[in-house]
């Protein structure tokens, strides 16, 4: 059985509303986040093709992922993906001076991370759309985040009629075939 890729998305996109509550780091690694990558807004739909597609076996959606604060919803053809986005940032604990009223500041920190994630079998079609949302953190205030490199794998069905995938090669069949057949007529000849 043949394998095959399909790329989704290969420029950065940032999600989210860009509140002006964020602050947007002079420094990108105070907190992580790029603010160069373009910016899709809430949720976007991207349409992607997944040829001679296998529809009975489990395909991999692989993709990068930086600062998502909580989980994000991922859909291919109105299906959620186990496990969506999952969180891609650390927390980071700094001591402040003995005159400081607070002892101790947290922030969070951005961080890429690569993601393997199951599609299961049913779910993928040789034309599919796949949405990606971002969620809210708190009341009219979305989660700000990065996707990149979105890629599908996933297993191909036969493209020559008569060939199950699976099995063997209808040439190899073939040839087998030809030569049990060849092999009883030379024995009928030399019968008579």
């Amino acid at each position: 059985m043949a394998v095959d890729f399909t790329v989704v998305m290969d420029v950065r996109q940032r999600f989210g509303d860009r509140k002006v509550d964020e602050k947007e780091s002079l420094n990108e690694t105070e907190s992580g986040l790029e603010a160069d990558a373009p910016f899709v807004g809430a949720e976007r739909t991207y349409a992607f093709r997944c040829p001679a597609v296998d529809r009975s076996q489990f395909a991999l959606l692989l993709f990068q992922a930086l600062g998502v604060s909580t989980v994000q919803t991922l859909e291919i053809n109105g299906l959620t993906i186990f496990g969506g986005i999952p969180v891609s940032v650390d927390r980071n604990s700094r001591r402040l001076g003995s005159g400081s009223d607070a002892h101790t500041v947290h922030s969070l920190i951005a961080r890429w991370n690569g993601n393997v994630m199951l599609v299961h079998p049913g779910v993928l079609q040789d034309n599919n759309l796949m949405r990606i949302r971002a969620a809210e953190m708190t009341a009219d205030n979305l989660d700000d985040f990065i996707i990149d490199n979105v890629v599908v794998v996933f297993k191909t069905r036969s493209t020559r009629p008569g060939i199950d995938p699976g099995t063997l090669s209808a040439s190899r069949k073939g040839r087998k075939g030809r030569k049990k057949k060849a092999a009883k007529a030379g024995a009928k000849k030399r019968r008579r």
